[in-house]
């Protein structure tokens, strides 16, 4: 396995938690921000800003498991000692309650207005609407919580995948595995994200 590619893995999840840090701080600024009413058009329900504390609640909790991450990944790519199944497990134990953390502070799902597109279709299949057939309706979008619950699993999935990995002592499936949980990590990191409410950051021209 290339020693420069497994650093550049490690160095990235190592630093996850700085940039989701800087990129949840930058949009609740912007979230804060009043916007400019057109009066010219109808009026639109406004959506209530994430509450700061709730906010930086998460974003100690989404540090933790980046950082536990970070720590597995730096353990499982070290040379002296080799890492092993008995080293790694505890980091991957630590990465399971670091999500608990982060599962519990990160709030519910708002529940659905009334007029809602959602609440229609529910409306539409409920019984005593008629005789007649029933119209075909879309199939309700998964809470947000629900996609960061996949993302947390699937990182927890891969991360035991990575320990088998280590424990094969085979370097493309060691690279293959760290390459997967640094993409799952960034995937948390989105979904930790939109489950707060606030806008995804647009990267800067290059």
């Amino acid at each position: 396995m290339s020693l420069h590619r497994t650093r550049v893995l490690v160095t990235s999840l190592a630093l996850a938690a700085a940039v989701t840090a800087g990129t949840l701080t930058t949009a609740t600024a912007q979230a804060a921000v009043p916007v400019a009413t057109d009066h010219s058009k109808p009026a639109v329900p406004a959506v209530a800003a994430p509450d700061p504390a709730s906010t930086l609640k998460v974003l100690g909790a989404l540090g933790g498991v980046t950082q536990a991450v970070s720590a597995l990944a730096t353990a499982a790519t070290a040379t002296s000692p080799a890492p092993s199944a008995a080293t790694l497990q505890p980091l991957v134990t630590a990465l399971g309650t670091a999500v608990q953390t982060l599962t519990s502070a990160v709030p519910a799902a708002p529940a659905l207005p009334a007029g809602s597109p959602a609440k229609q279709a529910a409306a539409q299949r409920s019984p005593g609407l008629g005789s007649g057939l029933p119209l075909p309706v879309p199939v309700p979008v998964p809470p947000v919580p629900s996609a960061l619950q996949t993302a947390l699993t699937t990182l927890q999935t891969d991360a035991t995948a990575l320990v088998a990995a280590v424990t094969s002592a085979n370097p493309t499936q060691i690279l293959a595995a760290l390459t997967t949980v640094a993409t799952d990590t960034v995937a948390v990191v989105t979904a930790t994200v939109t489950a707060l409410g606030l806008p995804l950051p647009v990267p800067a021209p290059v």
